[in-house]
């Protein structure tokens, strides 16, 4: 854990030997009474969690804020909603390069169970942002929805912005030799199957450019990761 992030209300509550982040603590860190650790609040502040003293059940602890974490990258991802394994990974990549907003949709080609699995269900994608955060040292998490389908994920979107979409239909111009200035962006990415006929339909009229990654097929988390690095790094992000 680059970063051991806590939710508001934890702050007055002790910190249970069993918690993850104190086992962390304790076998990987070795901290004990007096010593200090990175902690963060999500949605505020970094600073320095410093344990106090050990109680029956936890540690008596405080936090200390410091500074105010780095904003998030100006990008909107729409993801065609993919396996739960692959979901929970790529929302843990783009939390860690820091995202701003995740809108994951069915769409056409893929499984629709996909969106009804435990990852989605039960509200374990969290987990996958928070891990996401932790690595990349931020206590911010991007704004995570889900839609019924591709057009319930485009709606919203400011008119003002870089519209991307990844897809390998023959006769794409190359997203490598595409140059514009640009300040915010929204990347769309399919399944593994990627987009139907019907779906870059809908994407030429809300005005995306659909651009290929090279002849190889990509995994979806890979065309994500390539795809948001070459729109973070136009806008000078990284």
């Amino acid at each position: 854990m680059n970063l051991i992030l806590f939710d508001e209300d934890e702050l007055a509550a002790d910190l249970s030997y069993d918690d993850p982040r104190a086992v962390h603590i304790r076998n990987i860190l070795k901290l004990n009474e007096g010593d200090d650790f990175t902690a963060g609040i999500i949605g505020g502040r970094i600073g320095l969690g410093r344990l106090i003293t050990r109680g029956s059940e936890g540690w008596k602890w405080t936090f200390i804020p410091i500074e105010d974490p780095p904003p998030l990258q100006p990008l909107t991802l729409i993801l065609g909603c993919p396996r739960p394994p692959v979901a929970r990974r790529l929302l843990k990549d783009m939390s860690s390069i820091g995202v701003r907003e995740i809108r994951i949709c069915s769409t056409d080609l893929n499984e629709k169970s996909y969106l009804t699995s435990k990852l989605w269900r039960d509200g374990l994608w969290r987990n996958a942002v928070i891990e996401g955060a932790v690595q990349g040292v931020s206590t911010l998490l991007p704004a995570v929805r889900t839609g019924t389908n591709l057009e319930r994920a485009l709606e919203d979107l400011p008119t003002d912005e870089a519209l991307i979409a990844l897809d390998n239909e023959d006769g794409l111009s190359s997203f490598g030799k595409w140059k514009v200035n640009i300040n915010e962006a929204v990347l769309a990415v399919g399944p593994e199957r990627g987009w139907s006929d019907r779906e870059r339909g809908v994407l030429d009229s809300r005005g995306f450019i659909r651009l290929h990654l090279g002849r190889r097929i990509l995994r979806t988390e890979t065309a994500c990761s390539v795809g948001a690095g070459l729109l973070l790094s136009a806008m000078g992000c990284f």
